[in-house]
């Protein structure tokens, strides 16, 4: 266990960063899902051999057909791609799997539906908080995955997985989930205009202080700065994070991330930083540095910076870097670059438990399953085929490593839900051909976040279940609905009057009993993970 964890740490260090949303990656600001290599095992892209397990002594003579659910849209050449998967496990499994989509609109409603109907499959997607991996585990649907089964059935996965990512996925001291093994950062940056830091005299911003210059330079030149407040730039300079299934978002209740040692909650309604981000929101919000009608408006985040409106714009590294390059070439003289307002601090990575596969508690091949897990997770030629789809047709290799697409219409690079077994030890990174300014301030930001990874927070992996609170809490996101917004946005009269009115709402709403059910968990939540 402990060499494992070593290596886990390594490949960590070492890996490349992965951003962006999963299209639902309970993440604060969301993330895009590039993972990236590691400096261990290569890609051979297209032999089935390329995974180190085999049959491990179980009895693979029957051949047995698998089905698995994913999460999202099947796209045009899906079952293409699996017919090819299809024929690695058949080699070398003596099995096969079909594949059941729950879509992004259907999954909350019809994910339980499948385990209370004792449906019949193997396998499927599952992550905590926002893909039901809690609720399911406490229904009884998902088979509980012991070391020896793991260790016996998927040995490459055993020795991929981080010790921490296994603790993470321990609920009362039982893992029911095969964690991704990605660094996916929980970070948000900028992408602002650099021909403006140079009009303004501004060479660099790395700081809360120095962004509320930038914005009020802006202000001041008539231009706005952003489509909003930077609020999780405020909360992240004083070192904390959302949690994990609180109430909007998880921005109600914050917790001290960087404090390994400190693991209370911070209220807003009872914390002063709240108050002070709320006056310096109005401040700015009346000097112009952002519009007036903004709690109005439809447009999307990069609409702003893509159209002139507005300076910059708020978003994941990867999508900041993607409507950055799309502003440069469509406005060369903008030179549009990123920035990230907290760059001294520690960075957290998400929750491996953010994705991962489960198998089905009534599952009739649970070896089989998990050893087709394995190859998924470990098999490069596998991984190629659900991340990128058919080399030659949707994508072809550079190097032993990176890839370059050539189609993206049929399949889509890491748009199939392979997110579950990410791997960043052997995923491959896309190989960009004319590379800019932008590609290069990105890949320095990623290896010094790679570089300045922060010390792990008990509560980086807790997620409050508010079922028994279900009334309260959904009173309190009702509440929040009608002051929140307009505080955190600056657009008040009176922030003080405006932040106590928002305090009665919250309390007339049930907060305590949220507050005190999130407590009680967390304690059970820390006591379970210490005993371990």
């Amino acid at each position: 266990m402990k060499n494992r964890m070593k290596k886990g740490l390594a490949l960590l260090l070492g890996a490349a960063m992965t951003t962006g949303l999963l299209a639902g990656c309970g993440s604060e600001g969301g993330s895009e899902n590039s993972a990236a290599s590691g400096s261990e095992g290569g890609n051979a892209s297209a032999e089935a051999g390329g995974s180190a397990s085999d049959a491990g002594g179980a009895d693979t003579s029957e051949h047995v057909d698998l089905k698995m659910y994913l999460i999202g849209e099947r796209t045009p050449d899906f079952d293409e791609v699996y017919g090819k998967i299809n024929e690695i496990l058949e080699e070398k499994l003596n099995c096969s799997i079909s594949v059941d989509f729950l879509s992004w609109g259907e999954h909350d409603t019809k994910y339980s539906l499948l385990f209370s109907s004792k449906e019949d499959f193997d396998l499927i997607f599952t992550a905590s908080s926002w893909c039901h991996y809690e609720q399911t585990v406490s229904l009884g649907g998902f088979y509980p995955l012991s070391e020896e089964f793991i260790q016996t059935y998927a040995p490459d996965i055993w020795e991929v997985v981080p010790e921490v990512a296994w603790d993470q996925a321990k609920i009362d001291g039982q893992i029911y989930m095969v964690p991704n093994y990605q660094n996916e950062f929980a970070q948000d940056v900028l992408a602002v205009r650099g021909d403006l830091m140079e009009k303004y005299n501004i060479d660099q911003i790395t700081s809360w202080d120095e962004l509320k210059a930038f914005y009020l330079a802006c202000a001041a030149d008539g231009m706005y700065a952003s489509q909003g407040g930077p609020w999780y730039q405020y909360f992240q300079a004083q070192g904390l994070a959302t949690t994990g299934g609180a109430p909007h978002g998880g921005e109600l209740v914050l917790y001290h991330t960087q404090d390994p040692s400190d693991t209370g909650f911070y209220y807003l309604l009872d914390w002063d930083g709240f108050t002070d981000y709320c006056r310096q929101m109005k401040e700015l919000a009346d000097a112009g540095c952002w519009s007036p009608d903004v709690l109005n408006s439809s447009d999307e985040r990069q609409t702003g910076l893509l159209t002139g409106r507005t300076a910059g714009m708020v978003w994941n590294l990867g999508s900041c870097t993607t409507y950055g390059k799309q502003a440069n070439t469509e406005n060369p003289d903008w030179n549009v670059t990123l920035i990230d307002p907290v760059a001294d601090l520690p960075k957290k990575v998400q929750p491996y438990i953010n994705n991962g596969v489960a198998i089905n508690q009534n599952s009739k091949n649970k070896e089989r399953a998990m050893m087709v897990l394995n190859e998924f997770y470990t098999n490069p030629a596998v991984q190629d085929l659900a991340m990128l789809g058919i080399e030659g047709k949707h994508w072809e290799a550079v190097g032993d490593d990176q890839y370059k697409v050539i189609d993206e219409s049929g399949f889509g690079v890491s748009s199939n839900c392979n997110w579950g077994w990410n791997n960043a030890a052997i995923q491959r990174t896309e190989y960009i051909e004319d590379k800019t300014p932008l590609d290069d301030v990105r890949e320095a930001m990623e290896e010094s976040w790679n570089n300045n990874i922060k010390e792990a927070h008990v509560l980086d992996g807790f997620n409050f279940d508010s079922t028994k609170v279900s009334t309260q809490f959904a009173a309190v996101e009702a509440a929040m609905g009608n002051y929140y917004d307009p505080l955190v946005s600056g657009l008040v009269n009176d922030v003080d009057q405006s932040i106590e009115d928002l305090r009665t709402a919250l309390e007339s709403a049930g907060i305590r009993d949220v507050l005190a059910e999130m407590e009680s968990q967390a304690a059970s939540y820390i006591a379970e993970k210490q005993a371990n």
